[in-house]
């Protein structure tokens, strides 16, 4: 999941994005564009595809149409869950996200499709749990 850790922009920015009413949206989750609607991202989600952060748990059966998603701002920092134990020497490497749309796969290796840049830890290492900022 990510979490907003510092907000640089004076006030954080929501806004509605329409989404198919079947689809699943996850708080926390990044959130892409897949044919002009907002579907959680995957390990192949790309940085132009970002829509924001989810704001709002929908289910299919829900029927909604639009989901709330926080906007992304340079210089943003987010407190994400990784895949891997948290490692300071990451620091600076570029990053995909990981078996769902809340977690980042953060290997030790910098992927040149990385939508988030590792700029700290946060917590015990074992709580895999790193602060990024989306690569704009």
């Amino acid at each position: 999941m990510f979490t907003q850790s510092v907000i640089k922009n004076p006030s954080r920015s929501l806004r509605d994005v329409a989404k198919a009413s079947a689809a699943v949206t996850t708080k926390g989750f990044v959130l892409q564009y897949t044919n002009g609607l907002a579907v959680q991202g995957d390990n192949g989600t790309t940085r132009t595809e970002v829509i924001g952060v989810c704001n709002k748990t929908i289910s299919a059966v829900d029927a909604e149409t639009v989901v709330p998603v926080i906007d992304i701002f340079e210089k943003d920092v987010w407190i994400a869950d990784s895949t891997n134990n948290s490692n300071a020497a990451h620091n600076g490497q570029l990053m995909v996200l990981g078996a769902n749309a809340g977690l980042v796969n953060n290997t030790g290796t910098t992927a040149a499709a990385g939508i988030v840049q590792q700029v700290g830890v946060y917590g015990a290492a074992a709580d895999r749990k790193i602060l990024v900022q989306f690569v704009q």
